[in-house]
Formats: C-alpha cells, structure tokens, sequence
C-alpha cells in the first residue's frame, strides 16, 4: 500500500493548500487560523490545526517551507531538531521582487529541494544552483459550469491582496472606467474556494489585472468551468491561454479593453472560447497530474533522505 506522507507546512497560501488538501496526503499547520480559514477548509478533514506545544511530538515525513518567515525563523522556535533533520522543500509562489533577473533565492542549503509554482519562476529566480522541480497548480474538474448571462466583468481578490502596484489596481481603474466590472473577494461574504466558481460562474469574463505575480487559484478554477479569462500578458499567464483562442492575453490594455467589450456583446463567443479554455485547463490543471507529481517529490524527498542517514 502506498505511504501517506504526513507533512508540516504554514498555510501562507490557503488556495495552493487546497489545492494540495485534495491529494491522499495528511497536512499539519500550526494552531490559531482565522475564522475564514476555517470556512475554507471545514471539508478537508486532512488539515490538521496543531498546536504549538504538540507540533515537536509530531510523527512527521517531511517539512514543507512556503516563505521567508517559516524558513528563517518558525521552524526553529516549533521543530524539535529530529523534526530539522527531515527532507525539508521550499515552495515558492512568486517571482522575484527585489529585482526581476538578479535576486538570489533566499534557499542556499543544498539539501532543501525548491519548488517553483511555475516555469517563469523558476527562469526569474537565482536558485543558488539547487535541485529545483515546477510543479504547476491542478484545480478539481468538477467544478459547476459556466453559464456568463451577466453583462459584466468579474475580478477576485485574494483574502490578503497583493499591494496596488503588483496587483494592478490602476489596471483595474482604466478598466472599471470603460466596462462593468465586479470585484470578489476571498474570505468575504462568505466567499471561499470552494464555493467560488458558483459565485462567478455568471458572469461573462474573469479579469486579470495583475502586473507582476504568479497566476492565482481562480485563472485555473475559472479555465476548468469553461469561462473566459483576460489579462495582462505578464508572468506565466501567457503559456496558459492561447490568445484569442481560449481566452485573451495582451500588454496593450486598449486592446484586452475592446476584448472585453467584445465578450459583453457576444454571450455566445464567450461560450466558445470558454469551452477551449476548459479543453485546455482539463490538460494543463489536471488535479491529478498535481497530487501526483506532489506525492513523486515527497516520496524522493523521503528516500534521498532516508539514504543520506544510513550513510552516516
């Protein structure tokens, strides 16, 4: 029978780690999550809340990193040190900040393998020369459908937003001034990932307005449905729609503008170019594909490892 890793993580991203809950993993995460997380994951009986003083008794396979804070600082206040010792994986979910080409990853232990949640990532970033795998996001595909019978745009924000200028707020602006155009927003009036695509699933179009960060849960959620997606051509979104195929990516806003209004005019366009975004969502976003490429890493993690120990 086939392990089920039991991991260790901070839940910095809620919507990478219900994407990662589906797979036959146990997850533990520190105790003290928001109301809101616990909307999010009410379901997902393999999340388990700790606390602080029970996480060094943890039997535990492996410790997964997801930013500056937990690496650097949290895993030595809360990890017993036979807990250090275990295969360590830092997933990163943004490009780079400080610089776009020359920042050096703040990973240089040879023996944490580093994540990348995309190919341009991994490109961007300094790694340091480590072992460095992409394992791009999966989103479930049964998911309600599209139906886009209102006239207007839709934009989804996270719980915790990025700041105005990486999320594209002026972006937004231009856009709101020309089009109708909602905003969702994670978190808030009892919106989560679950239930978001049956809370967008009317509307014509996802709008993206993002400058500089990695594509979000909802272009994948949106894509499976079979709904529109439109956004700046930055980052990694323009290897996930095909231009004028399924969907529309560009870095001229005039142009995504008259896209747009396109789409509002034309409910059956938006139906056709909805059905290829799904065509192509079902072979990039295969939860499948995502749990087991995840289970792969965790399992060579853990043999790598366990043959490191025996050497000593």
């Amino acid at each position: 029978m086939d392990q089920r890793y039991k991991i260790f993580t901070w839940p910095v991203r809620q919507q990478y780690l219900f994407a990662l809950a589906q797979g036959d993993f146990e997850i533990y995460i520190p105790k003290g999550q928001n109301e809101s997380f616990r909307r999010q994951f009410s379901l997902q009986k393999n999340v388990i809340e700790t606390a602080a003083s029970a996480i060094k008794e943890l039997e535990l396979d492996c410790i997964l990193f997801q930013d500056e804070h937990s690496y650097q600082t949290d895993q030595y206040e809360i990890l017993s040190d036979k807990q250090r010792e275990l295969p360590k994986i830092y997933l990163e979910h943004h490009p780079p900040k400080q610089h776009p080409t020359n920042a050096k990853h703040i990973v240089e232990d040879q023996d944490v393998h580093l994540v990348h949640v995309n190919h341009y990532n991994a490109l961007m970033w300094d790694n340091n020369q480590l072992p460095v795998t992409v394992i791009e996001n999966g989103a479930p595909t049964d998911t309600v459908s599209f139906s886009g019978e209102k006239a207007c745009g839709v934009v989804v924000l996270d719980e915790y937003p990025a700041d105005d200028q990486v999320g594209g707020h002026t972006v937004f602006m231009q856009v709101k001034e020309a089009l109708p155009l909602d905003v969702i927003q994670i978190g808030k009036k009892d919106v989560t990932y679950q239930n978001l695509p049956e809370k967008i699933s009317q509307y014509r179009f996802l709008f993206c307005p993002d400058l500089y960060a990695s594509p979000g849960f909802t272009v994948y959620q949106a894509m499976m449905m079979g709904m529109p997606v439109v956004g700046l051509a930055t980052t990694e979104l323009p290897t996930l729609i095909g231009n004028e195929v399924s969907g529309f990516v560009h870095s001229d806003l005039n142009y995504l503008i008259d896209k747009m209004q396109e789409l509002l005019d034309g409910p059956q366009l938006a139906v056709q170019i909805g059905a290829k975004a799904r065509h192509s969502a079902l072979h990039l976003f295969n939860l499948n594909r995502f749990s087991t490429e995840w289970k792969q890493l965790f399992t060579d993690a853990v043999v790598k490892n366990n043959s490191l120990l025996t050497k000593i």
